[in-house]
């Protein structure tokens, strides 16, 4: 199918969602709205449906605290019983702060709101229509952030603190590992509770019971105070800094600004809270030593030191200096997350997949989550990392296509884990697809000079270095690639691109530095540099990111090279020497073998 029909898809998984005045994040699984996900669900409408978005975050906002708080979940009343913990549970409503008439959760979320809402105006075809909205949003927003700088800042520097897993949206992540461990559920008393999530999904893609009981804990002490911030502060085991949560609060006060500009409203005190927040996020949660950003607990005073995609986020607040940006980069592309060119993963995992308690698929202990990833990539973006940007990116856009709409995804081999028709996934699916086709729409199509590259010897190696091997190999993956995504000689190359062949192949296009052909009987010979040729040909194309015709580089035939063996070819040294060396038989029929990326050329 052609992304215009896995647009449609996704906007079919958001119709479906939708209850008339918000969306759901799933209808299998989660029958309230919830806060973070509205802001990625508005983005995907901002694309298309400017009134649904709008109306998406005016439902949550109406929901606010009057201290500013936004609440986690503004639950439906008709659809009460099929989740817990909810109103009964919470007992928000004995909360002074409590909105009046509104049923929501005692807690709050990444404040993603900021960023949306200025992606709603940008991306609105008329943007008069949104500035009532935003005269009427940006108070509201300023309140929640006013309230986090109030309320969760106990150093007085600007770094947030939540006093719920809940309230990083990651929930089981590894990262508050060592905070709730301290909670010995035998020595405290916890509520009676009983489960929904684990009826509906395989439980070993959700949260133990044990971290449960921890979750039902904490809850607890919050409503036991009535949700009062400081008496909760000096009771709470949970009071931890949170690089996402503050990265993500560093985006919305940046939004925050320019839509401040837009209004002609004064913004100096945002000015100041997003300088408070990224000092104190660079200083107080980097350790150099391990290139990324760590979460903070403020009970014990020390880092959080467990290795999650949380901390990398920063790049998406605008927070590291170059030094620590391109830091953050080398750890990301290692295999410790997912190298650029490794074969057997997708995207950015949750956690370091070289850590003994690495899951790939539980829950927020290391599989892909679209959301982590669309954020991550626009901070590379942000930061100038383009080839690893555009990696996530086509990552971002295959998941969806070829797994479905899924809640989260394997990191290796890419299986859709928890509920299905996801919300965010759909959303955050449609912006990059939305960006793909304008980018492709207004590109020029120029000639493009590249000096000599060899593009097959920086890619990674597998571990199959065996001459015999990688003849094999190579074989075998061109001709699936030739039999799937080749038809009546017609190559389809955004196919290829996105497929587990093409992954495949260009790791064997580096093992080819270790061939030597020049030792196999002379029809094999010819028959493995035509595949070469054409494989060259292709997978220049797909580097380049050609749109129309190789033209479009100048020297396509003469700079692009591959080395095999001891040897460096381009495609004018393959066809005009090695080729010119055959037998004068089989000169002739050669050229009708090789696809050139023109329309006059033969088929493939």
């Amino acid at each position: 199918m052609a992304i215009e029909e896995y647009i449609k898809k996704a906007k079919s998984v958001l119709d479906k969602n939708w209850t008339g005045a918000y969306t759901v994040p799933s209808v299998h699984l989660y029958p309230h709205q919830w806060n973070w996900d509205s802001g990625f669900i508005a983005i995907g409408y901002s694309h298309y449906d400017t009134q649904r978005a709008i109306q998406e975050l005016t439902h949550l906002f109406k929901a606010q605290w009057k201290n500013g708080m936004v609440p986690q979940i503004v639950f439906n009343e008709k659809a009460l019983g099929k989740y817990f913990p909810e109103p009964d549970f919470w007992k928000a409503h004995e909360s002074p702060y409590a909105p009046d008439g509104i049923l929501t959760s005692g807690i709050t979320m990444p404040p993603i709101h900021g960023y949306a809402v200025l992606k709603i105006y940008e991306n609105a075809k008329d943007k008069k229509e949104v500035i009532p909205f935003l005269k009427w949003i940006f108070p509201k927003i300023k309140k929640l952030h006013r309230y986090l700088y109030l309320e969760r800042n106990p150093k007085d520097n600007g770094l947030i603190y939540i006093r719920h897993p809940w309230e990083s949206g990651m929930d089981n992540s590894p990262l508050w590992d060592k905070i709730l461990d301290r909670i010995d559920i035998n020595k405290v008393k916890i509520p009676s509770f009983k489960r929904k999530d684990n009826k509906i999904i395989d439980p070993e893609q959700r949260p133990r019971d044990i971290d449960y009981k921890r979750y039902i804990y904490l809850v607890d002490i919050f409503r036991k105070n009535q949700y009062d911030e400081k008496k909760i502060f000096k009771e709470c085991p949970f009071i931890a800094a949170d690089p996402l949560f503050n990265s993500i609060l560093c985006a919305s006060n940046e939004a925050l600004i320019k839509i401040a500009d837009i209004l002609k409203e004064d913004y100096k005190e945002i000015e100041e809270w997003n300088s408070f927040t990224s000092r104190a996020v660079r200083d107080e949660l980097y350790l150099a030593q391990d290139k990324i950003f760590y979460g903070y607990d403020f009970i014990e005073d020390k880092l959080l030191k467990e290795p999650t995609a949380a901390g990398f986020l920063p790049l998406f607040g605008g927070i590291p200096t170059k030094k620590q940006a391109k830091e953050l980069l080398e750890y990301m592309n290692s295999a410790s997350f997912c190298h650029i060119h490794e074969e057997d993963c997708f995207a950015i995992p949750n956690y370091d997949k070289q850590r003994k308690d690495f899951s790939r698929k539980n829950y927020w202990r290391g599989p892909v989550w679209i959301n982590i990833n669309w954020m991550i990539y626009q901070g590379l973006k942000r930061y100038g990392f383009k080839q690893k940007a555009e990696h996530l990116e086509k990552t971002i856009l295959e998941l969806p296509m070829r797994f479905d709409f899924y809640e989260y995804f394997d990191s290796y081999e890419g299986t859709g884990y928890g509920t299905k028709d996801f919300s965010w996934t759909a959303s955050l699916f449609i912006d990059l697809a939305y960006e793909y086709q304008k980018q492709k729409e207004i590109k020029k199509i120029l000639p493009v000079f590249v000096k000599d590259k060899i593009i097959n010897t920086k890619r990674k190696k597998s571990r199959f270095q065996n001459e015999e091997l990688i003849y094999y190999r190579f074989n075998k993956t061109v001709k699936k690639i030739f039999s799937r995504y080749v038809s009546d000689g017609l190559v389809s190359y955004k196919e290829i691109l996105v497929s587990p062949e093409y992954k495949i192949y260009k790791s064997i296009s580096s093992d080819l530095e270790n061939f030597y052909p020049e030792k196999l009987p002379e029809k094999e010979k010819i028959a493995f540099y035509i595949n070469l040729y054409n494989m060259m040909v292709i997978d220049f194309i797909l580097e380049r990111d050609i749109k129309k015709t190789v033209l479009e580089i100048e020297n396509f035939f003469t700079n692009l090279k591959y080395k095999v063996g001891d040897r460096v070819f381009s495609l004018y040294d393959l066809e005009f020497k090695i080729f010119k060396e055959r037998d004068n038989s089989l000169k002739k029929k050669i050229p009708f073998a090789l696809v050139r990326g023109t329309k006059t050329s033969p088929h493939l």
